[in-house]
């Protein structure tokens, strides 16, 4: 079983990301910045049915502190495979973009993710492979300019993706997941984000068991490289004007 490394861990879809490695057997190292209780307590509750875990802090958004994260992580053995899922998502536009949001959604959606996968490389034992997913956005398929900063953020980081998996190849394999909305975020009520879920082609977004599958391919999965699974129930194939957060009906 693998040793995997996953950022921003603590709530929300990396949880349940920790929660499916731990029942794969996997030592899992959950990744947390302010969030310090929520990943003692997820690590508490998954020790609990058998599951190796570790914790390691670090502020993703300042490079001295992510230049020591993956030597913390590996103190008990090398790290094999990676999920960047930490994001930073905060609103801006055409009009309130700023050199300074620029600056820290690429410090943590690009610059981090960057670095902890040289560091993975480097650590990793000779004649031992391993594995790399980045978290997306379904919405790099189906443009709009709504969260500005971010969006080019995500966009970097696809890019990043498939530099990575032609630079490290053949010892790592890095692929990507891009969901669509999965849940209620930016002040959403359950009505709205139940009308914005269904919001596509097939009237239906993605779950979280299904970016569960689709990590568990990418781990499992030895010649997939440079791909990207898109999880939007079709919406990148008519793409909207705004983010589907704002949408009406």
């Amino acid at each position: 079983m693998s040793k995997i490394l996953i950022t921003g861990a603590a709530k929300r879809v990396g949880a349940e990301l920790a929660r499916a490695c731990a029942a794969d057997a996997h030592t899992v190292v959950l990744h947390y910045n302010q969030n310090k209780a929520a990943a003692e307590a997820l690590a508490g509750e998954l020790r609990e049915t058998g599951a190796l875990m570790e914790l390691v802090h670090a502020d993703l958004g300042d490079s001295a502190s992510v230049s020591t994260m993956m030597a913390a992580a590996s103190k008990t053995g090398p790290v094999t495979a990676l999920i960047n899922n930490a994001s930073l998502f905060d609103y801006d536009d055409s009009k309130t973009v700023s050199a300074e949001k620029i600056t820290q959604h690429m410090a943590v959606n690009l610059i981090a993710p960057t670095l902890l996968i040289k560091d993975m490389a480097e650590r990793l034992p000779q004649g031992v492979s391993g594995c790399v997913i980045n978290m997306l956005d379904a919405k790099l398929f189906g443009m709009n300019p709504d969260y500005y900063s971010y969006t080019l953020s995500k966009s970097a980081l696809h890019t990043l993706t498939i530099m990575a998996a032609q630079a490290y190849a053949p010892r790592l394999r890095v692929n990507a997941i891009a969901p669509g909305i999965l849940l209620p975020s930016g002040g959403q009520s359950e009505a709205e984000f139940q009308a914005s879920h269904k919001r596509n082609l097939l009237g239906q977004g993605a779950e979280i068991p299904e970016v569960v599958a689709a990590m568990r391919l990418l781990l499992s999965a030895k010649s997939i490289t440079g791909e990207v699974i898109v999880l939007d129930g079709g919406a990148h194939l008519h793409p909207a004007a705004r983010d589907v957060a704002f949408l009406k009906d």
